[in-house]
């Protein structure tokens, strides 16, 4: 008996000694590095207004867009106050997108105009019920079909997000953007219904309202209803703008998105989406640079092509890769708030988005729970 005993105490010393000596390193960030591959197609839609003169010189309008994003972590702080409970922690993340979008007129010959530019987003969470997001993404945009000068331009958000439960979630702050086919200033407001890793409802004015289901660990469907758009440089090479000296000026489209879309997460390192429904609110506007040249930091006023046009489909397809090891955030509420903050705003305005690739899933039921669901919730790659 005393032997044993003897052996026992001394397995455990080894086995303490063991663990002691061990020096497990943390993953550094929470945010893997995330790449989304988008493609979005519109039918095309013949022109109605048979008086303008423009209308019926480019018969009709339709869209293809490619666009490939990303977002990736260069600095994570964290901060851990073992008295009061809370981790807090920093993090800055750089953005970057590239799009060609190729508006379909059939009286003219195609245009591929691009869109690109980096940024950088702030995110801060106290680690009580509140968290702190800043975005500013600029941009060039330029008409690559014909030798044209490159359009500078700069979208902007700032957001304060506060965690009332895990069941409830409002927002307040202001965004600037292009989505809606000008330059806008809007005030941002947002309220959740529902845990972010179970069914919910999220209204987040002017961008999104989303009702969210989560059908398993691998699947989530999603119905939705967004604004899409932007505002481009056109070379005025097909004399579209009255002015023969005027190279370029400005295209601008708007529409609203209402459909359903689903995710399939395939394994940590691949997602890949499916999302479809009407395009309705159809808009397009071709502004001239000059005559809106007293107003470079508000809304164009002045235009001569508008033109609105009826409800019709759309497609949208994306891929989305993951890469990097990070540190786990199982279950805690605010991680998973900034996880949602960073992708209800995307990367460049784009249709498609990354649907929050590493908020886990959580199971029905207790029978549901086994080990590949386990391996889904919970990260290992901190040990």
């Amino acid at each position: 008996m005393c032997v044993g005993t003897i052996f026992l105490f001394s397995t455990q010393i080894k086995a303490q000694a063991t663990v002691d000596s061990l020096k497990v390193k943390l993953p550094k960030h929470y945010f893997k590095t995330v790449i989304v591959v988008d493609g979005y197609n519109k039918a095309n839609q013949k022109f109605t207004d048979t008086n303008d003169f423009t209308a019926k010189r480019l018969k009709s309008y339709g869209l293809k867009q490619f666009s490939l994003s990303f977002y990736t972590p260069l600095v994570s702080y964290t901060d851990v106050d073992t008295v009061k409970h809370t981790t807090k922690n920093t993090h800055i993340l750089l953005t970057g997108n590239y799009m060609r979008l190729r508006p379909v007129f059939e009286g003219i010959k195609q245009h591929d105009l691009i869109k690109m530019g980096f940024g950088l987003r702030f995110i801060f969470n106290s680690g009580k019920k509140g968290v702190w997001f800043v975005d500013t993404s600029p941009f060039i945009t330029r008409d690559a079909t014909y030798t044209s000068q490159g359009y500078f331009r700069m979208a902007s958000t700032i957001v304060y997000s506060h965690n009332v439960s895990e069941r409830f979630n409002w927002r307040i702050g202001a965004t600037k953007s292009f989505m809606w086919g000008n330059k806008n200033y809007w005030p941002f407001i947002g309220l959740r219904f529902g845990r972010l890793d179970k069914v919910h409802l999220s209204i987040q004015f002017p961008r999104s309202i989303n009702l969210n289901v989560p059908v398993g660990p691998k699947l989530t469907m999603s119905f939705y209803t967004k604004p899409q758009g932007g505002m481009y440089n056109f070379s005025n090479h097909d004399s579209i703008y009255y002015l023969s000296n005027a190279s370029t000026f400005s295209y601008t489209r708007y529409e609203l998105n209402s459909g359903f879309r689903a995710d399939v997460r395939v394994n940590d390192k691949f997602n890949f989406y499916v999302a479809g429904g009407i395009s309705s609110k159809n808009n397009i506007t071709f502004y001239s640079e000059k005559a809106n040249k007293a107003r470079q930091n508000l809304p164009y006023r002045t235009y001569f092509f508008k033109e609105n046009l009826g409800p019709t489909i759309f497609l949208n397809l994306g891929l989305v890769f993951k890469f990097g090891k990070t540190r786990t955030f199982y279950k805690d509420r605010n991680m998973y708030d900034v996880m949602d903050l960073n992708n209800t705003i995307d990367v460049g305005d784009n249709n498609g988005g990354a649907g929050n690739p590493q908020i886990p899933i959580t199971p029905k039921s207790k029978k549901d729970i086994n080990l590949q669901s386990v391996q889904d919730l919970i990260d290992y790659n901190d040990f």
